[in-house]
């Protein structure tokens, strides 16, 4: 019998969240979901005007500009006389982070697309196409040579430098500002080494969180952890436990486990917990690694801290449901998850389930009901009150069919035939609530099975079976 597997918390997903990051940055927006930035005012114009007007030049005035003082700074780095000195670093560092901003200059995000054509001066987009970033957010994004520009609905939302007046001008940037650091006898009075240095750091952030948006966990990480060696240096010496955390949330999102490990385990030891969510997160990495010992004991410790975290919860929840053990664990988390946040529907749900999986079949009801009651929206209390009546005929009918004696033969088909009809309601409810394809294919094959088994009761039956047997060739 075809059985639908839909039995993890969705919650445990959401809870692995990104710290929320400092205003401002390249490309960045404000206010958005998980910390990032979000929205921006409507706007309109022709995007594909871009393609239109202007010429294809790469080398506007503030690239070439940025060139020549770049090439004038390296210039005097490289004099013996001039390189002794903390002001030769200092400007080497500067023109550095000019560079940086030079195939950017004027842009704004949550501009009009035209508002961006005029900021743009004459440059001629080489091509525009769709994106799904992150999250499944659809872009339009119009392609420069040195640039791409992400659009949502028309505006501005964030943008990538794809081709940089230098390779990783930021990275030496700051090199070059350190350099300076240590030459200065006066440096650590000096208020502006912290004031450059911080907005290294913040156009490395606002880099990352561009990448994060595109869908580039990978490089978004890389950028995460560059913006908290920024905050590591010399000159602010401290730590940026936003940068790292999120370093190790893009590592998993992109599937690199030892890297996010290494940038969770770095949070803990600097006692950064974000409410809870480094120890949810970290369990999952061991969880999913074979270490559930090791898993169990984040959880654990997590727990002991952050005793109102429902990502530890869910953790522990999900620990407790999948190896089947200390059940009254279990229910006292659940409880206590409950009374947190009475309103999640699946919190009752997976207390049903942990009861089914235990035998008690009249408390497991109970809570489906109760998870319905919740949210009349939420599909799985429905659905899995209808699967475990189905569940129930299933087992009853692999013992009636080892059952000598025709009596007690009878009385178990009786029993059977009563679980199958009070699984139709609640599975023709499910198989209206939901959208989703895979799910509603598994309902419609639940139901062509009960259907057929009662097809000669009555015409309706008949009708009904040939529906689900319909829907299921697609017809």
């Amino acid at each position: 019998m075809k059985k639908i597997l839909l039995f993890v918390l969705a919650s445990s997903i959401s809870m692995m969240t990104m710290a929320q990051p400092p205003m401002g940055g390249g490309g960045m927006r404000g206010g958005g979901p998980g910390g990032f930035p979000g929205g921006g005012p409507q706007g309109g114009g022709s995007i594909s005007a871009a393609l239109g007007a202007g010429t294809n030049a790469s080398e506007v005035k503030a690239v070439v500009d940025a060139k020549k003082a770049l090439d004038k700074a390296i210039a005097a780095s490289q004099n013996a006389g001039k390189a002794a000195k903390a002001a030769t670093w200092t400007a080497l560092s500067d023109a550095y982070v000019k560079a940086f901003d030079a195939p950017t200059q004027n842009l704004l995000a949550g501009s009009s697309s035209n508002d961006v054509n005029m900021f743009l001066k004459g440059q001629k987009a080489t091509g525009i196409s769709h994106k799904s970033g992150a999250e499944g957010t659809d872009y339009e994004v119009v392609s420069y040579d040195n640039k791409d520009l992400y659009y949502r609905d028309g505006v501005l939302d964030f943008w990538i430098i794809t081709k940089p007046v230098v390779d990783n001008p930021l990275d030496k940037a700051f090199e070059a500002l350190e350099k300076a650091y240590s030459l200065d006898p006066k440096a650590a009075a000096n208020k502006a080494y912290a004031e450059k240095a911080n907005k290294i750091h913040e156009n490395i952030y606002g880099e990352a969180v561009s990448e994060y948006l595109a869908g580039n966990a990978a490089e978004a990480s890389t950028k995460f952890e560059k913006a908290a060696k920024v905050t590591a240096g010399k000159i602010l010496n401290g730590f940026d436990s936003m940068s790292v955390y999120n370093a190790g949330l893009m590592a998993s999102i992109a599937g690199n486990s030892a890297r996010a490990m290494e940038n969770y385990k770095a949070c803990m030891d600097k006692g950064y917990y974000n409410d809870g969510n480094v120890f949810s997160n970290l369990a999952e990495l061991y969880k999913a690694a074979g270490d559930d010992d090791t898993a169990m004991k984040t959880l654990e410790t997590g727990f002991e801290k952050f005793p109102n975290s429902q990502a530890i919860l869910v953790g522990l929840i999900n620990h407790y449901l999948t190896t089947n053990t200390e059940p009254d664990k279990l229910f006292t988390l659940l409880h206590n998850a409950q009374k947190n946040d009475p309103d999640n529907a699946s919190l009752y749900y997976v207390e049903g389930d942990a009861y089914k999986k235990l035998g008690d079949f009249d408390k497991a009801l109970e809570l489906y009901a109760k998870s319905s009651q919740v949210d009349p929206k939420y599909l799985y209390g429905i659905l899995n009150t209808a699967i475990l009546y189905y569940d129930r005929a299933v087992e009853i009918q692999e013992k009636a069919s080892l059952e000598m004696d025709d009596a007690k033969y009878n009385k178990m088909v009786e029993e059977l035939n009563a679980n199958l009809e009070k699984a139709i309601d609640p599975f023709e409810k499910s198989f209206t609530m939901t959208e989703d394809k895979q799910i509603k294919t598994a309902i419609a094959d639940y139901l062509k099975n009960i259907y057929y088994r009662f097809r000669d009761r009555s015409a309706e039956y008949q009708a009904n079976y040939e529906k689900y047997n319909s829907f299921l060739k697609g017809e």
